[in-house]
């Protein structure tokens, strides 16, 4: 690993859990030796992605300037929030834009439709790579090769989510799930929710991204799913060729 890949992972012992650290913790986490550990600290704080908190370290204010630029100029970004938004308003519903990246599925934006729905998950969050639909969809569009080293390295949690007792099985779960170009979820985040998902078709080069639409399961029931899958996957096309124009 090169000292820029070192000196990165960093960020990496850093959570919603643990959101100060001592260079100590850090050198713990990481398995750094002492030297090593206060010097990349140092760096990063000189850089202001650190800043020096009480009883540690904390993410510091470059980071925000990062995001707020993610926020204003993210070109998946820019081009899914007018079809999140008319999803929210059209199905009063809650819109995700999930992105897949180093096996992990992250949310990069949340549109709130639905006041009274309970959902763990926002702008930031990791969700569980092999439960919800959100997950599904991407780990359906990575190559067959990924998908087995995945499966290699996640075995007894892909049996525990449901998705194969062998790699034959969870190749089988993704292939329907591809075939389908959409997946569907009940419970398997948040009790009482389901989760309707369809993937973002772009350059491969790119990070897999796809679209969640959340609702609560009595909202759910009462509305036409076929209707509801045909306005989702036209919106996916506008994102994917802004040409095609809303459903």
């Amino acid at each position: 690993m090169s000292s820029l890949k070192r000196m990165l992972a960093v960020f990496d012992a850093f959570s919603s859990e643990h959101a100060v650290l001592t260079a100590e913790e850090i050198m713990s986490t990481l398995g750094y030796s002492r030297g090593t550990a206060y010097r990349y600290v140092k760096e990063l704080c000189d850089a202001g992605f650190l800043t020096r908190a009480a009883g540690g370290y904390a993410l510091g204010p470059r980071i925000i300037q990062l995001d707020y630029c993610i926020r204003q100029r993210d070109p998946i970004l820019m081009a899914s929030l007018p079809v999140m938004q008319a999803l929210r308003k059209r199905y009063e519903c809650d819109v995700l834009l999930t992105v897949f990246y180093e096996d992990q599925v992250v949310v990069t934006h949340r549109e709130s439709g639905d006041q009274e729905l309970v959902m763990s998950y926002g702008r930031g969050r990791v969700m569980p790579l092999f439960r919800g639909a959100g997950s599904k969809v991407l780990l359906a569009c990575l190559p067959p090769a990924r998908q087995k080293r995945l499966y290699g390295a996640h075995a007894p949690a892909i049996a525990q989510a449901g998705m194969g007792e062998s790699w034959e099985a969870f190749r089988a779960a993704l292939a329907a799930v591809k075939r389908a170009g959409h997946a569907v979820s009940f419970s398997e985040l948040d009790q009482g929710n389901v989760g309707v998902a369809a993937p973002i078709e772009q350059d491969p080069l790119n990070m897999p991204a796809g679209l969640v639409m959340v609702f609560r399961t009595e909202r759910y029931e009462v509305l036409d799913k076929e209707g509801l899958l045909q306005s989702l996957k036209a919106g996916i096309r506008q994102i994917a060729d802004p040409r095609t124009g809303a459903d």
